[in-house]
């Protein structure tokens, strides 16, 4: 391995404890005091396995964290630079083995860290006689990595006590998020809402033993002992019932009986008709039937959303992981995943790579002498976040800025999800253009240089001949050259300017005075109208898509300004907040006040939307009639 390039390194900065302890067995390898587990820890782990919202939002950050990807960096007087060669980069690749295996870290990791905030990383040979020869790595709990009391003793590493492999060849770095109050032990988002747990745990069981308790199930029926009741009916090959049976086992039995009828063969009568139990008017009104039903039971329901909304709000997730996202769109989307990276996976990932950093690189390059005489406090590891983000669908403003040239085909490509690759080749491009001239009008001149400035080069072929005559360059009447090579225009060819006569004038008077002919001020009351139909058909659109959002994303067969005839109980004003910019501009036009052009538009679309009736020009140009001076406009 060759050495790296020298870099000036950054003068030492002031120290910092980090969140790392890197444990080595025996006394004399300085072994630091290591966290102790804790009862909460033990009970956290516990709702973890039972409460699947509390497993998901662990597994949530988990699964975020195992997308990040790590380098190591080097701190200079220029700022802090990405190492690119020397043997840092091969202690990186040996950490878990490859990059399938730090994600993997880093989504165990991550779950430690949600739950209990503190776990260990473990590397040691693998004792494996027939494995690659490769160091093993583990993430453990803080109860499941136990290191030897005396030397020469074997670590206990999840529950396998590690006989074959020699103390001194185990390393333990013990990563936790510090307590503020107590630095040495750990704190995670889950010990502040151990309590919740602890309700949504018990409402749980409270709703199964309701579920599965007869009492509360069923209830009791209380039945006077004057009732008589006739002989419960015999199954065949069974045996009566003996004559000391008291009347509630004569109903059960009835009961029974007809429920089992019902079950084996669903086209009999007992499946159908009910059951007839005749007693007088006295008895049947003592009967009574007891249920076992409390307040509780209406509220479990209520109370455990409430405890799951408590939970959403405590843990190092968006509320959204927990509580559904029904109403957002991509932005809002896009916008909670980038806080959650922002605000949680960052600080946490932190964390990770500062342990990682203090206590497995650094301590590999303290021995390596290519870095001897170096400050190694400049040598970190970094995480790179990118591949967590969730893009904002950005293809269209992409394309749009491509067609305006200010964007370049690489970039319209990474927008729009593809790769460079894809870009065409010269001979692609040159057989596109070519389809595209074929269909256009225009010039080869204009093609051939449009194709030198592309460098594609395609056979044009010239009109070398010059013009027999120089009458066939052509002047006007100023003698100024016209175009060469283009024939002068005959007189025939020319406009003529014939003043109009007498009868064409007086048609065109009477057709105009009819209303036949539009005159000026007509042609600008209808152009208002035009202008207004669009204004509408912007703000039915904007309703549209607000109500697709409130939908949650459900495909409709229609367009969004159409949205508003199937939609019932929709609130106008709210649908069209912010829907006439564009009023001002037409009504300074059309000169008519701006305010009163809104008020009649927004009545006019608000009776559609609440009537859920389709627009048409008729009805709104009758509508603006009577609350606009439309004379006034035209």
């Amino acid at each position: 391995m060759g050495r790296m390039k020298p870099k000036e390194i950054a003068p030492k900065p002031n120290s910092l404890v980090a969140s790392a302890a890197r444990v080595r067995a025996g006394s004399g390898q300085g072994v630091m005091m290591r966290g102790q587990s804790s009862a909460w820890h033990l009970e956290a782990w516990e709702h973890y396995r039972n409460i699947g919202e509390f497993r998901y939002s662990c597994d949530w950050i988990g699964s975020m964290l195992s997308k990040a990807l790590i380098h190591v960096t080097v701190e200079t007087v220029d700022g802090i630079e990405k190492v690119t060669d020397g043997s840092a980069l091969d202690y990186l690749s040996a950490l878990f083995g490859n990059a399938d295996g730090r994600a993997e870290m880093f989504r165990m990791v991550g779950i430690h860290m949600s739950v209990t905030g503190e776990c260990y990383i473990v590397g040691y040979p693998d004792p494996d006689p027939f494995g690659d020869g490769e160091d093993k790595w583990e993430v453990t709990a803080s109860t499941k990595c136990l290191r030897p009391s005396v030397d020469h003793e074997p670590w206990s590493v999840n529950d396998v006590v590690l006989t074959d492999v020699n103390p001194d060849d185990v390393t333990a770095i013990r990563i936790w998020r510090p307590d503020p109050l107590q630095p040495r032990y750990s704190i995670s988002p889950t010990r502040s809402v151990l309590s919740t747990l602890r309700q949504l745990h018990k409402l749980g069981q409270y709703i199964s033993a309701q579920l599965d308790s007869r009492l509360a199930g069923a209830g009791i029926l209380l039945m006077p002992d004057t009732m008589t009741l006739p002989p419960a009916p015999v199954a065949e090959g069974q045996s009566p019932l003996v004559k000391s049976a008291n009347n509630a086992d004569e109903l059960m039995s009835i009961l029974m009986e007809a429920m089992t009828s019902s079950l084996i063969d669903q086209d009999s009568a007992a499946a159908k008709v009910p059951i007839v139990v005749t007693a007088s008017a006295e008895s049947i009104a003592a009967v009574k039937h007891l249920t076992f039903w409390s307040e509780l039971d209406q509220h479990a329901a209520e109370l455990r959303k409430e405890a799951i909304g408590r939970l959403a709000l405590g843990m190092d997730v968006p509320p959204e992981v927990l509580q559904g996202a029904s109403d957002s769109n991509h932005w809002s989307a896009w916008q909670a995943d980038e806080s959650a990276i922002k605000a949680h996976a960052e600080p946490l990932l932190k964390i990770i790579t500062t342990a990682l950093g203090s206590g497995y690189l650094r301590p590999l390059l303290s021995v390596d002498a290519d870095y001897e005489g170096e400050r190694l406090s400049a040598y970190s590891i970094a995480a790179d976040t990118s591949e967590m983000r969730l893009r904002p669908n950005r293809s269209k403003e992409a394309i749009e800025l491509h067609a305006l040239g200010v964007l370049s085909d690489e970039a319209l490509l990474r927008e729009c999800g593809f790769d460079p690759d894809d870009l065409p080749t010269t001979e692609g491009l040159a057989a596109w253009l070519t389809r595209k001239v074929a269909l256009g009008v225009t010039t080869p001149e204009i093609v051939e240089a449009a194709l030198r400035e592309l460098g594609v080069n395609l056979t044009v072929i010239h009109d070398t001949e010059a013009p027999e005559n120089i009458r066939d360059i052509v002047h006007d009447d100023t003698g100024t050259p016209g175009t060469p090579g283009t024939p002068a225009p005959s007189l025939k060819d020319l406009p003529t300017h014939d003043i109009p006569s007498e009868q064409v004038s007086q048609t065109r008077g009477q057709a105009r005075a009819e209303g036949r002919v539009p005159s000026s001020d007509v042609a600008r009351k209808a152009s208002l109208l035009a202008a207004s139909e669009q204004l509408v058909f912007r703000a039915l659109e904007r309703a549209g898509n607000r109500l697709k959002n409130k939908m949650g994303g459900l495909k409709v067969n229609c367009s969004a300004a159409e949205l508003y005839t199937f939609a019932t109980n929709s609130d106008p004003e709210e649908l069209l907040i912010d829907a006439w910019s564009g009023v001002p501009l037409v009504a300074k036009r059309a000169g008519i006040p701006s305010e009163q052009l809104e008020l009649a538009l927004a009545a006019y679309t608000g009776d559609l939307i609440e009537n859920q009736r389709p627009h048409t020009y008729e009805e709104m140009d009758r509508y603006l009639s009577i609350r606009i001076d439309m004379e006034a406009a035209a």
